[in-house]
């Protein structure tokens, strides 16, 4: 492997180019999803299981932190939890089912 390989020329540069942009794309939200499928899909397969009867623990991440919530119903916008609580779909980060 100690090849002698051949020298390669390049020609220097010698003006400044003005043809290069510089982008940065920077993501708001504290956490992501650790995995692809996005957050309707979770949501979807959790009242979708079979295990799914009347209620489900999950763990819910939203900007505010994380919680844990028996969920028992769902609508177009929110969850519906035991405690008579909602939580609105658009502002979860990540749910994981315990």
């Amino acid at each position: 492997m100690d090849k002698k390989l051949p020298n390669i020329y390049a020609n220097p540069i010698q003006k400044k180019l003005q043809n290069v942009q510089e982008m940065y794309y920077g993501e708001d939200r504290v956490g992501v999803n650790k995995d692809d499928k996005p957050v309707l899909k979770k949501i979807n397969e959790i009242f979708s299981s079979l295990d799914f009867v009347y209620k489900s623990r999950v763990r819910i991440t939203t900007m505010s932190g994380s919680r844990e919530y028996v969920l028992v119903g769902r609508t177009d916008k929110s969850l519906l939890t035991f405690d008579n609580e909602t939580v609105l779909i658009a502002d979860i980060l990540e749910i994981q089912k315990i």
